[in-house]
């Protein structure tokens, strides 16, 4: 039996629209506490990731947004209150759900990334996979049947 991505990935991915503000997406990370978060367009279609370590002067790593000291910090901030997600983002690692776990792991290592979105056939976001999903499990050991009365079965 093929192990596929859908039977060992967490759904429900944290989204958020392309058009969305930039108070909203941060208001998200600080609410959802993740590292990042999926970008899609109208339909729930994979776009892009927006990734608080490509941003480390939006998101503070308490949680808030930083107060930018320089002038020239001031003036990117500016820039960016104006910004959408949509201008945020950058490319994201998908791997379709129906694609098997050894497959996911392999697309994972090429991309050098620890997280994947999953999408379904039509891009749309059904969840996330990491490489500690995609290693295999282990086998259950197995006690003897003739455990007696005193005896504990593990």
């Amino acid at each position: 039996m093929t192990l596929t991505v859908a039977a060992r990935m967490t759904a429900g991915a944290v989204t958020i629209d392309e058009r969305a503000g930039l108070q909203h997406l941060v208001d998200l990370v600080e609410g959802s506490r993740v590292a990042g978060v999926s970008v899609v367009d109208d339909v729930g279609r994979l776009l892009g990731t927006v990734d608080t370590a490509d941003h480390p002067d939006l998101f503070g790593s308490a949680g808030g947004t930083r107060v930018a000291g320089t002038r020239r910090h001031r003036r990117r901030r500016a820039r960016q209150q104006q910004a959408v997600a949509g201008d945020l983002m950058t490319a994201a690692t998908a791997v379709r759900d129906t694609w098997t776990v050894a497959r996911a792991a392999q697309t994972l290592a090429a991309a050098g990334v620890d997280v994947a979105v999953v999408v379904d056939d039509l891009g749309c976001v059904r969840g996330t996979i990491t490489t500690r999903q995609c290693q295999p499990v282990p086998a259950a050991r197995t006690a003897p049947k003739e455990a007696g009365r005193d005896q504990v079965r593990v």
